[in-house]
């Protein structure tokens, strides 16, 4: 498969599958041995644990991603990206807040034939965490910075 198939698969991914909800479409843009290397808590293994963290994903944080970076290696396709939304569900662990949240990632995605086989990402749950935390521990967190950096 070309780059250009890898990217244009990414891209689907994103857009159709996290962003509208087509879970079918993982059938057709992931292999069946799939592999996801950061599963969340309950995930399952191949393409039916991609659409349970899709489907959870799309439950709590009702997400828009913008893409910022798609960089695409013969067999690997990076993603940068950033996350808005809202706490609207329970999320590994935090019962809905109902507050608007915004994140930062990168996903690293092995590609065969075309499809994704696997997947790597590294995202600021901290600010995660930090939004959906209560007013008075943000103000504490900026407080502290203020006190440490300040010399």
């Amino acid at each position: 498969m070309t780059a250009e198939q890898n990217r244009t698969t990414i891209m689907r991914f994103f857009r159709e599958v996290i962003g509208d909800g087509e879970l079918d479409l993982v059938d057709e843009l992931a292999t069946e041995d799939y592999q996801d290397h950061v599963a969340l808590p309950s995930q399952g293994p191949g393409r039916a644990g991609l659409k349970d963290r899709i489907a959870v994903i799309r439950a709590a944080l009702r997400p828009q991603h913008v893409l910022h970076d798609v960089i695409v290696d013969t067999d690997r396709v990076a993603v940068r990206w950033t996350l808005r939304g809202v706490h609207s569900a329970e999320f590994l662990g935090l019962q809905s807040t109902g507050k608007p949240i915004q994140f930062d990632g990168i996903d690293l995605y092995q590609m065969r034939n075309g499809r994704m086989a696997a997947h790597w990402n590294v995202v600021d749950m901290w600010r995660f965490y930090r939004q959906v935390s209560s007013q008075d521990e943000e103000k504490e967190e900026r407080t502290w910075q203020t006190t440490t950096t300040s010399d």
